[in-house]
């Protein structure tokens, strides 16, 4: 924020009369004051709850969102100046929004000095859901429009894993990693029965990514592939480097995981 430029009236505040002198010195501090007013997101009340210093700033902008003010208690998370969300126990650190849909993931560090996300939904998406897996990662899910995404926190920012993925889902976390997955194909397969019936049921192919927590890439693991008549594949750790997952028909894999990701362990 600028300075008023208060010093560069006082050689003609020296000459002029007493009642002219007054008036001078009042306009200058209406339009110093009215500054303040237009500048901050919450005019008055922001100006009240806040004040500045070199640790502080106004307003933050990240692309089309703004932060005000920074680095403080209860301070807000705007879109074209339009409160998104507030908390009075969290101090909003950035955001980001969540590709083909118009709501938005925020990071926060709470009282404790912990960080976390939380998300700001929009009506207009539908029925959604957004919770937390550990510490470092977050599910979304979207039943009305089939979007699924993967969160991260990694070095003090939000991660979004895969974005471009439409179906990223499945987070198993262990102690140094994570592991999800992504359908990338379904086709109906025919086949016949037990009772000599033809059926025919759709088969998902799922393609699993992992993570080591120490570093930020993402190993895809496009040499394994899995597949399932269920279009959800449920991964566990059975050790530190090997998750098992349960097929439909009762079936149970073991996969070790540094036969594809030899670099990850």
């Amino acid at each position: 924020m600028s300075i008023c430029p208060v010093n560069r009236f006082r050689e003609k505040e020296l000459r002029l009369p007493g009642f002219q002198m007054f008036k001078l010195k009042t306009n200058i501090s209406f339009i110093c004051f009215g500054l303040v007013l237009v500048m901050l997101p919450q005019g008055v009340t922001a100006a009240e709850n806040f004040s500045r210093d070199a640790e502080h700033r106004g307003i933050v902008e990240i692309g089309p969102y703004q932060i005000y003010p920074e680095n403080r208690m209860g301070n807000g998370i705007y879109l074209d100046k339009k409160l998104l969300d507030s908390h009075p126990q969290r101090v909003i650190l950035n955001i980001v929004s969540i590709k083909h849909s118009k709501s938005h993931v925020y990071l926060y560090r709470g009282q404790n000095g912990l960080l976390g996300l939380d998300i700001v939904k929009n009506d207009a998406d539908g029925e959604a859901r957004f919770w937390k897996i550990d510490p470092e990662f977050y599910q979304y899910t979207n039943r009305t429009s089939g979007i699924q995404r993967v969160f991260r926190i990694f070095q003090n920012q939000i991660k979004p894993l895969l974005s471009h993925l439409r179906t990223g889902t499945g987070v198993a976390a262990s102690a140094t990693h994570a592991v999800f997955y992504h359908i990338t194909d379904s086709k109906d397969i025919t086949r016949i029965n037990s009772s000599g019936q033809e059926i025919t049921q759709k088969v998902y192919t799922f393609r699993l990514h992992l993570i080591n927590r120490k570093f930020e890439n993402i190993e895809s693991l496009i040499n394994l592939k899995i597949q399932d008549v269920s279009h959800r594949l449920k991964l566990k750790w059975v050790s530190e480097y090997s998750v098992s997952y349960k097929l439909s028909n009762g079936e149970n894999q073991t996969v070790d995981l540094r036969k594809y990701a030899p670099g990850l362990f």
